[in-house]
């Protein structure tokens, strides 16, 4: 009886560590966006077309110290910047016909409650943009709302050092800053 017990509980171990793992998906609603200025004025291009992932077995922040991996990946060509120009602007310095997506893949994510449903969030893992991928770390919020985690927060990033040519046009009289802003609003829920 006591070897079956213990069989039982050896077995259910990786049952149970699957089960911990079980991915939370991007939902509707959730969205990344890229915020910059230029010498004429500031701009934001945003995708509501986001997909991605997060290994956790719950919603509930009290239980929720750490996250196996997360992912996000943005198909370039959803960015809009509302401005048929400057979605063609953008798309050339993303260099989106060889690198068509923007991807995070997280390989460390901490959570730590700040109430019963509220936390902070960071986030180490690998940015690609336009073909190459940089080390970057990312903080944000954490809200449990109606069963779901609905997760915020941004990085300021200069584009040059991801090989993105920041836009010059008008024979160099404007032009676009190097800083930027990638931020995220994603909703995930099992």
């Amino acid at each position: 009886m006591r070897k079956s017990l213990v069989l039982g509980a050896i077995l259910a171990v990786p049952a149970l560590a699957a089960a911990a793992l079980a991915p939370l998906s991007l939902q509707p609603g959730s969205r990344v966006w890229v915020d910059g200025t230029s010498t004429a004025r500031a701009w934001h291009c945003e995708s509501t077309r986001a997909v991605g992932t997060a290994a956790a077995g719950t919603t509930e922040l009290a239980q929720l110290s750490s996250v196996g991996s997360a992912s996000v990946t943005v198909p370039v060509g959803t960015l809009d910047c509302r401005n048929a120009t400057m979605n063609g602007h953008m798309r050339n310095a993303l260099k989106a016909d060889q690198a068509p997506e923007i991807r995070f893949r997280a390989s460390s994510v901490s959570v730590a409650a700040t109430g019963a449903d509220e936390g902070t969030v960071a986030m180490t893992g690998t940015l690609s943009i336009a073909g190459q991928e940089r080390p970057v770390t990312i903080n944000g919020t954490v809200v449990r709302e109606n069963g779901q985690l609905r997760v915020r927060g941004s990085k300021r990033i200069t584009m040059t050092e991801w090989g993105v040519r920041p836009p010059s046009l008008m024979l160099g009289t404007m032009k676009v800053n190097p800083a930027a802003t990638v931020g995220f609003d994603v909703v995930l829920k099992p």
